[in-house]
């Protein structure tokens, strides 16, 4: 475990890093005619929950308080916490960068005025790799010793299992990782990132209109979430006529993919999907794949790959016969800008959830200025779940929104959005062993599926 970090820095980034906007026909309208709807609005288009006599009755109580308005939070400062399992296999790799990541963005946030005068500060702790039982501990920790005011992503395997904690500890959740499907239905959770069973959904339809494979293998990690991945998977393709010939369930602490990668060769599936989302277990995969000189003829397609580091770790066997897909566009000016900067140990480690906790990071920014001086948990959960619509800036294009609606439905009734990070992600083909970002931004090595780049969760 590990203390309070204060996040400092010089300058902002020259032509700023932008904090997501927010679009919401609502909030437009509130903009408009405040006074007559009985809401404020703030310049930016995030809807308040208050209205103007609320605000001056709340910016009194703040005062009050000498600014100290909830656990955490001071005249000048808010502190948050995170967990992160950085004992996972290549977690120097995964896990250190996403914290970095963090950092790194309070640090822009920091240098723009903090929110409303307050710095951020992190506490991240570490919960090995991933365990539940060290998870809810850290959780304990943050909550009671560093009494954080909410924490700020959540990178762990235990993501799961901590609900429970948080309505105990009664502490906001802001950008998680959405390993889980409860992640979305949790109040105290606002997700970041599309949820692995919609990765699955979309994944699937992508391989059903692009690849249109007569037979088909899986690669299924044993962890509950990853089964229910496979099952949407096998849903989308069974109804589309393909075949599942060959079902490969893999622990997270498989040591070699040899025989598993024997019995795929031996039931010749066309095409092969993974839902494995650890990424040690793939490259080792993809190592032994190239050993045996096997390689499935219609490629492979994955979730949680988009990565920089990829390029060194699977290297040219898979080269343009791979594809993943990812909540955000690769990589982004703003984002590389903000990580070049103030994370410089990032170079050639940035992957899709460090932009998720960038997201995750000015998304609380920009909620919690619409709250206004009186900052507390109840009310950034009122803010974040009042149903505004927060976007990524357009180089990221991603969009999210923690209504009911969003976060709820099933396959048959799918009522989140098709155009928000529920409904809709990207296909990026992996095209050179070089997968780090060039200085503009531009991603290298991985290329927008020229057949269908947009992917969706319910065509």
């Amino acid at each position: 475990m590990t203390g309070a970090t204060p996040v400092e820095g010089a300058a902002p980034v020259a032509g700023g890093a932008a904090a997501p906007t927010a679009k919401k026909g609502k909030g437009a309208k509130a903009a408009e005619g405040a006074a007559s709807a009985g809401k404020a609005a703030t310049s930016q288009g995030i809807t308040s929950i208050d209205n103007a006599a609320q605000a001056a009755e709340n910016a009194k109580i703040a005062a009050s308080k000498n600014g100290a308005t909830d656990i955490g939070v001071t005249n000048d400062s808010i502190k948050l916490g995170t967990v992160s399992a950085h004992g996972i296999a290549l977690g120097n790799l995964l896990v250190t960068p996403m914290v970095n990541g963090i950092k790194a963005a309070f640090a822009s946030i920091n240098d723009r005025g903090g929110v409303l005068g307050r710095r951020l500060s992190l506490v991240d702790c570490d919960d090995g790799p991933g365990e539940v039982s060290r998870s809810k501990a850290c959780l304990k920790k943050l909550a009671g010793q560093d009494k954080v005011f909410a924490l700020l992503s959540y990178s762990s395997w235990a993501s799961a299992s901590i609900h429970s904690d948080l309505a105990q500890y009664k502490l906001p959740a802001v950008g998680t990782w959405a390993y889980s499907q409860t992640e979305w239905q949790d109040p105290y959770m606002f997700p970041t990132h599309m949820s692995m069973i919609h990765e699955a959904m979309a994944n699937a339809h992508w391989v059903k209109n692009v690849i249109k494979p007569k037979t088909y293998g899986l690669v299924c990690l044993t962890s509950p979430e990853m089964q229910l991945s496979c099952n949407e998977v096998q849903r989308v393709l069974d109804a589309s006529g393909s075949k599942l010939v060959k079902k490969l369930d893999v622990a997270i602490t498989e040591t070699s993919m040899s025989a598993q990668i024997l019995s795929l060769r031996a039931a010749q599936p066309e095409h092969v999907v993974h839902y494995v989302i650890n990424p040690a277990t793939m490259a080792k995969f993809m190592v032994e794949a190239t050993q045996q000189n096997y390689y499935p003829p219609k490629g492979i397609s994955g979730n949680h790959l988009a990565a920089e580091v990829l390029g060194s770790l699977f290297g040219k066997h898979p080269v343009n016969r791979y594809w993943t897909n990812t909540t955000y566009k690769l990589w982004g000016p703003e984002f590389m800008a903000t990580m070049a900067k103030y994370a410089r140990g990032n170079k050639g480690l940035n992957h899709h959830i460090v932009q998720a906790n960038y997201v995750g990071s000015l998304i609380f920014e920009r909620a919690a200025k619409a709250i206004g001086p009186n900052l507390t948990r109840e009310r950034l959960m009122a803010q974040l779940g009042n149903g505004d619509v927060y976007a990524a800036d357009a180089s990221l294009d991603q969009r999210f929104s923690w209504s009911k609606a969003e976060r709820g439905g099933t396959y048959e009734n799918q009522t989140w959005s098709k155009e928000m990070g529920q409904g809709r992600e990207y296909m990026y083909k992996y095209t050179s062993t070089n997968t780090v970002s060039n200085p503009n931004g531009a991603p290298s090595g991985f290329q927008p599926d020229p057949d269908q780049f947009v992917v969706y969760t319910h065509k």
